[in-house]
């Protein structure tokens, strides 16, 4: 059990630290987590749109932003930012990797979109336990994101299609390269906080 009096713990987050040093205040503020939120929100965005178009889930990015996002942001940013990329989805805005809309949600992909509003929270609540700060605990983190992303993603598809096509159509295609982008957000997240000090 983590001890969050510890000198050790750090609860904000990455880029709160690292604002609020460079512009030598105390405080985030709101505005800053507005810009925070909504350039979170691009990236997922852009990143939904890098893809190889697999069918019926096209391979994205998208797992590696959220588990930056997560990791950089903390719980609460992370929350946020993710639950607004869905939000705009859910309105209908083409931000998903094939378009937007309730019904996309409730398709084969909308499962990993879960998936990432609840690896966004878990990761986050990780980081700011300061669980990004070293390389051991910040590639354990990104081994219960993906996990989480595949856990929800897989259980729809499942659902859907049955889970030996969940599987094979959702998980295997994926996992080598949802592999690699662990591997690199593990090592980055520990070198990116060492610009906050």
């Amino acid at each position: 059990m983590l001890n969050l009096n510890s000198e050790n713990v750090y609860i904000d987050s990455w880029i709160k630290t690292i604002i609020c040093k460079l512009k030598k205040q105390k405080s985030f503020g709101l505005i800053n987590s507005l810009i925070a939120v909504i350039l979170g929100s691009l990236l997922l965005i852009i990143s939904s749109k890098i893809k190889i178009p697999l069918y019926p889930v096209p391979m994205t990015l998208q797992p590696l932003a959220v588990l930056l996002i997560g990791m950089l942001y903390g719980r609460n940013l992370a929350t946020l930012t993710v639950g607004f990329y869905i939000f705009q989805g859910i309105l209908g805005l083409p931000v998903f990797a094939n378009g937007g809309g309730l019904l996309y949600i409730l398709g084969p992909t909308g499962g990993f979109i879960f998936g990432f509003f609840v690896a966004a929270i878990v990761l986050g609540e990780l980081a700011d336990r300061s669980w990004g700060k070293s390389y051991i605990t910040s590639l354990i983190s990104m081994v219960i994101g993906l996990f989480l992303i595949y856990f929800f993603g897989i259980f729809q598809l499942s659902l859907i299609n049955g889970f030996d096509y969940a599987i094979v159509k959702g998980f295997l295609p994926f996992i080598v390269g949802d592999a690699y982008k662990m591997l690199l957000a593990g090592i980055i997240i520990p070198s990116i906080w060492k610009l906050a000090k």
